[in-house]
Order: structure tokens, then C-alpha cells, then sequence
């Protein structure tokens, strides 16, 4: 039986890939800011949990949110820190040639 935590992380998840996939395609001009606004919660939830259940005063043995959390704690990781400065760059080149060509 999953927890009522697993579920709600789980409905969380999908929230805001939903948003982020609405940011992406421009479909909800809004969605980018609840993805940074839920990106902002998720780090942090995520670090008072591993900080709490993986302390070295705890006896925890690992279940699903333990494997769930651990996984999304690394591309969280991994999305904050390569993809959104590869994200940011080809942003910043795509307006530069936009703006390049509009004033030919």
C-alpha cells in the first residue's frame, strides 16, 4: 500500500511536468511561473527529506519514496545545473539572431 506522502509527491510530479510541458510549447503563458514557483518548493522538500530520513542517527531501511525521492533529488540536481545553463544559453542565441534579423 503507498503511503499518503508517495501519492502526493507522486500528484506533485505530475503537476509539474504538466506545467512544464505547457511552459515549453507556450500554450499557458503562466505555466512558467508555477514551474519555477513548484521547482523552488520541490528543492526544498526534497532536501529536508533526505536530510531527515538519511541522517546518520537514523535506523530508515529504504522503501519506494525513499527510491522516488532519491531519483528525482538527481535530475533535479543535474537539471539545475547543466540543463538549464545549456536551456539558458541556447535561449540567449536564439533571441540574438531573432533580434539580428529584425533590424536587417
Amino acid at each position: 500500500m503507498l503511503s499518503l506522502q508517495y501519492k502526493l509527491f507522486t500528484l506533485f510530479l505530475v503537476l509539474f511536468y504538466a506545467f512544464a510541458i505547457l511552459s515549453a510549447l507556450g500554450v499557458y503563458p503562466n505555466a512558467r511561473a508555477y514551474v519555477e514557483t513548484m521547482d523552488y518548493y520541490m528543492r526544498i522538500y526534497i532536501c529536508l527529506f533526505l536530510i531527515w530520513r538519511f541522517n546518520p542517527f537514523s535506523t530508515h531501511k529504504f522503501d519506494e519514496l525513499d527510491k522516488k525521492i532519491a531519483f528525482i533529488a538527481g535530475v533535479t540536481i543535474l537539471t539545475t545545473t547543466a540543463l538549464n545553463k545549456y536551456l539558458t544559453d541556447i535561449r540567449s542565441m536564439l533571441i540574438n539572431t531573432i533580434t539580428h534579423v529584425k533590424l536587417l
